[in-house]
This record gives structure tokens, sequence and C-alpha cells, in this order.
């Protein structure tokens, strides 16, 4: 018996558990099954970690403009604030709205060229959505706090220069199918393939924020100095300002690689802004066809006395109901 609780510890077993849980995943029948499989398993176990407040599920994100984003594998979404369009409750047809999501993510079982291609553009629809933030006159955004339902504090910033108001985008993975950085004589990577991405993309805004593969390594953006372009001084913030900024693609070895991405998660969470949710926009209905109701069952009146038209008792209705006092039963 350990003398205290190791909270470390215990996340990495989460990390060694979900390896287990993939070579489990890998003995179903089909592809759908083997990764319908793995997502389950690591939806549990953010369940298991994350706060109360943040939810998890899967499905589609979208904004109040129109814009809907491929179907995302892993949707975590502030359960006290963000409402859940769920059709016939099938995850794969369930809709969330961009203003109360925190982060998605991709689950894949091994990662190549292919499948970081795939997650590439899925991260990028959802980041290619526009939350409905409110703007001050100086042309500044504002923002809330993640976990701050119904609070009145409002933060401003400009979106041009910072990713604090984005969704955080991840994928997770066992390990990469291919090299993970280019080998000699070895014409494929990782790093290759998503530096290959970056340039299609074109706005590292909208590309993945962390790759973590369950194997010992994550793969993040690093800002480049200046001064010697082989060091990586701190991490990478993308800005609108200008698409695509100098920055280098650092795959790191971590004891705990599941800890990592709950730890830029949190991290997420606590510093990250999300705009108040504009539910009249996502709600908004109106009727083409005037109410105005021809007929009624009228109890406690004779019948015979009833003739020519009547007003309804709400006043504020203002439609005549029109009766036959024959059709009075």
């Amino acid at each position: 018996m350990k003398a205290s609780f190791d909270a470390a510890e215990f996340v990495r077993d989460i990390g060694h558990d979900l390896v287990r849980d993939f070579e489990k995943a890998r003995k179903a029948t089909t592809p759908g099954l083997i990764g319908g499989a793995m997502e389950r398993s690591v939806k549990n176990r953010l369940m298991q970690i994350l706060p109360h407040g943040i939810g998890v599920g899967s499905g589609c994100v979208i904004d109040t403009f129109g814009g809907t984003s491929r179907q995302m594998d892993i949707v975590l979404y502030e359960t006290e604030q963000c409402p859940v369009f769920c059709v016939n409750e099938t995850p794969e047809t369930t809709y969330y709205p961009c203003e109360g999501v925190l982060a998605v993510g991709e689950i894949k079982s091994a990662i190549g060229k292919k499948e970081l291609g795939d997650s590439f553009e899925k991260i990028r629809s959802v980041k290619s959505l526009r939350r409905a933030f409110q703007r001050t006159k100086s042309g500044r955004h504002v923002g809330r706090s993640y976990g701050e339902y119904g609070s009145a504090t409002a933060y401003g910033f400009d979106l041009s220069r910072t990713n604090k108001g984005d969704v955080f985008g991840f994928v997770l993975a066992e390990k990469p199918s291919i090299q993970l950085v280019p080998l000699k004589g070895s014409a494929s990577s990782i790093t290759g393939h998503y530096h290959e991405n970056v340039k299609t993309i074109r706005n590292d805004v909208l590309c993945p924020d962390m790759t973590v593969f369950l194997d010992g390594n994550v793969l993040t953006a690093w800002t480049v100095d200046t001064g010697n372009r082989n060091s990586s001084s701190a991490p990478y913030i993308p800005a609108r300002a200008q698409a695509v900024l100098p920055h280098s693609i650092v795959p790191t070895e971590c004891e705990s690689p599941f800890g990592e991405l709950l730890k830029a998660i949190w991290q997420r969470h606590q510093d990250g802004l999300t705009a108040h949710l504009p539910l009249q926009q996502y709600l908004h209905y109106q009727s083409k066809k005037k109410a105005h109701p021809t007929w009624a069952i009228i109890v406690n009146v004779d019948a015979q006395t009833v003739t020519g038209s009547i007003r309804t008792p709400t006043e504020h209705l203002g439609d005549k109901i029109e009766l036959l006092g024959r059709e009075i039963v």
C-alpha cells in the first residue's frame, strides 16, 4: 500500500489502458467497428478524468452562419451552456453550436499519410466555422472564459493575433504507421506529410494543435528563434494576421502522451475564450401563416343563443372565431 496517491501515475495508467483497448478493438471484423470501439474507449477515459462541466460526445459542429463541420470522433463541449441537437438519438447525427465547443479530436489506430490528411481536413472543417463573437466599437472581440455559465464577465481580445478564441483540435493514435521523422533513404515521414498539409491548407490557424501517439510521442508546433532557425523557443501561437508564420514541428518523447493531451485540453479550458451563445440565432422560428382559428367548441353556453361570431377569451390574439350553431355539440 502506497503512502500517498500519485495522480500522474494514474493518468499514465489510463494511457496504457487505451493501448490495450486499441489492441482489443482490432479484433473486430470491419474498419468501422474497429474505429467505433476505439472511439468509445477514448470517450470513456476522457469522461473519467475531465471535469463534469465538460461533456464528451461525437458528431458535427455548426455555426449561426449555416456552416456545418464534418463528423468528428470526439467533441468536448460545455454541458451547462451548449445545447445538443441530436437527431434520433444517434451520435452520427448530433450537432453542437461552435460557441460552446472546447475541443474536437480524431481517433486513429495508426497514422500514415492518408490518415494524417483526413485528420487535417476534418479539424479544418471545425476551425473554419465562425463563432458569433460580439465586437466592441474599437473592433475588439468579446468572449468569456469556459465554464463561466451565466457570468457577466467578458474579455476583449484581438482575434487576428491569437488562437484563444478557437476550438482546440487534436489527433490521437496508438502509433505512426510510417517513420515519425525523415530517415536517410526514406521518402515518407509524419513530420514531412504534416508540413505538406500545412502548405496545402495555407493557413496554420486551421491545422491541428496537437498530435498524440500513445506509444510515446507528441507532435506539436513551436515558434522559431529567428537568431537560430534550428532551435525552438516557445509553443507556437497561430495568428490570422498572417496566414503562415515560421515555425517548426517538434516530435517530443514523453512518458505520458495521454497526460500531455489532458494537460493541453485543461490549459485551453483555463486560458481559452468562447462566445456568448446566440441561442436566438440557432432557434429562431417564425411561422409564415398567421394563426386564425375558424371554429371552436363552446362550453357552459346554450348553443341556441350563440349567433354571428364571438371573440376569443384571450384578446391579444385578435382573431374572430366563426361559429355555426348547428355544428356545436
